[in-house]
Parts: C-alpha cells; sequence; structure tokens
C-alpha cells in the first residue's frame, strides 16, 4: 500500500466545480469536511518525540567535532518512510578529505590510530541508542573491537566502509529523525506518533578480561606510554514498557571488547664507570 500527500483543498475545490457531473454536492461537501478535519490530526500526531538520546563529546577536539558535526548534519531530517529501511553509509556517504571530513582518533584492529572520519562512530552510536529506544529495529549493527567511553558496553554500534548501521521502521506511519550538535554534546530524536509504549536499554558487564603484560621498551626516561586496560564481556536487553509495568525484555546482543595491553619505558641504566 503507497500513501500519498494530497492538497485536500484544491481537490475539494476541483469537486465541486464538477460535483453535478459525477455525483450530488452534499456528498462532497461530507467528503470535504472529513479531508479538512483528518489533516491536522495527522500532522500533530507525527510530530511527537518517540524518544532522544544523547552522547558527550571533548569540543576541543576540533577535527573530530567536525567529523561528528558534518556526519550528524547528513542524517538530520530524514524521514522513514512506513515499512521503510534506513542505512547509514548510504545517507552519510564516503568518510572522505574532500567530503570535509578530517583526521581523528579511530579504532583499528584493536588500536587507537589517527584515521579520516574518527568521530563518526559517536554518531551511528547516538542514532542506534535513540532507534531502539522508539522502537525501531535494527537489521545491522556492528560493535567496536575496543570498549568506547561514551555509552555503556553494548550499546555502541560502530561504522566504516564495510559495516552499517541499517535501521527498520516497523510502524504504519512515517517517523522522522532530528539529530542537533550543541556543547559537546550530539543528541539524536525520533518524531512520529505515540503508541504508549517505552523502551529502556539495560547493559550488563558479564566479566572483565585482564590485559597480558605490559611491553617493556627501553628509553632515556622512564615514562608510560600506553596505560593497561580490562577488556569486558557484557550483554544489553531491550526493555518494552506499557505505563510502569515491564512488559517484555529481550536480550539484544553479546559482546566481547578486547583488553588494552600496556606500553613503558624503563629507563636505560648509565654502566660507565
Amino acid at each position: 500500500m503507497r500513501f500519498y500527500y494530497v492538497n485536500t483543498g484544491q481537490v475539494c475545490v476541483e469537486l465541486i466545480k464538477n460535483a453535478f457531473k459525477r455525483i450530488t454536492l452534499t456528498l462532497l461537501i461530507v467528503l470535504c469536511s472529513v479531508f479538512f478535519s483528518y489533516a491536522p490530526t495527522r500532522v500533530q500526531a507525527e510530530s511527537e518525540t518517540l524518544a532522544s538520546y544523547t552522547t558527550y563529546f571533548n569540543a576541543q577536539d576540533k577535527g573530530r567535532t567536525q567529523n561528528i558535526v558534518i556526519a550528524t548534519s547528513l542524517i538530520d531530517g530524514v524521514t522513514l518512510q512506513a515499512y521503510g529501511e534506513f542505512s547509514f553509509n548510504q545517507t552519510v556517504g564516503e568518510r572522505t578529505k574532500e567530503a570535509g571530513f578530517q583526521q581523528a582518533k579511530i579504532i583499528l584492529n584493536g588500536e587507537y590510530v589517527l584515521g579520516t572520519g574518527g568521530g563518526v562512530c559517536q554518531v551511528s552510536t547516538t542514532l542506534y541508542n535513540s532507534a531502539l529506544k522508539s522502537g525501531l529495529e535494527v537489521t545491522e549493527f556492528h560493535p567496536h573491537t575496543l570498549q568506547v567511553s561514551y555509552v555503556p558496553p553494548s550499546r555502541d554500534a560502530m561504522v566504516s566502509t564495510t559495516s552499517d548501521l541499517k535501521l527498520f521502521n516497523p510502524y504504519p506511519f512515517a517517523v522522522k529523525l532530528s539529530a542537533k550538535v550543541l556543547d559537546g554534546a550530539v543528541r539524536v530524536s525520533f518524531l512520529g506518533k505515540r503508541e504508549g509504549y517505552r523502551y529502556e536499554i539495560v547493559s550488563e558487564t558479564l566479566e572483565e578480561i585482564s590485559p597480558p603484560p605490559p611491553i617493556v621498551k627501553l628509553g632515556d626516561k622512564e615514562e608510560i606510554l600506553r596505560s593497561p586496560r580490562n577488556g569486558l564481556k557484557s550483554q544489553a536487553y531491550l526493555e518494552k514498557y506499557k505505563g510502569d509495568s515491564l512488559l517484555s525484555r529481550t536480550r539484544l546482543r553479546t559482546d566481547n571488547y578486547l583488553p588494552i595491553q600496556g606500553i613503558i619505558v624503563k629507563k636505560i641504566e648509565n654502566t660507565t664507570n
């Protein structure tokens, strides 16, 4: 079934002009009244906020901030039609220098390195959480290899040239995406028609994974080049509520985040007499 926007006023005028050619004027006036009384209600219903989610970042990191601003602006205002799909990569496009994306830290093969478009994953992650809280379905997502700081574990959504975030709108009406950046925060909301349900995401840490012994290097002074950090095994659940009543609890995912091996420098001792 397809839905089309109709200029009801123009339709009614044209129908009334030709009323006596087809059906009675009385019936046409009734039909027009139905159109006019329905249209404002429909517009109002689809402008309700289904849910929002906000994450925070360091605005002093100029390159990463610019990448977040660009990606956020590209998804802002997108409409998912009823039973329609959304692809983050198709919407945002390739993260290149020509598209305005800057160098910033990314996670690659379990390491933090500089890469074009660093920070875009925070936008996709914020979108992921907002979508779940709005009742949308996530049909494709990918975790980072390392735990990120801006969301609890098992609530991230990494994107790359080969990894996408895809959503499905299960509602019989369109939903609109609103995405904004302000003062070190990115906020993503979905607008549509509320159906009286509330969704919450619960993250649980199952165990911590200890890092291997640190890598030791020799140098002129002792220092820590990289601090060790435990890895995690975690899972997330989606809870559906009606008012304060829990209706269902569904496990979304289980993830393993790698530990970070430390790197330290030990001072070379001068053995010269």
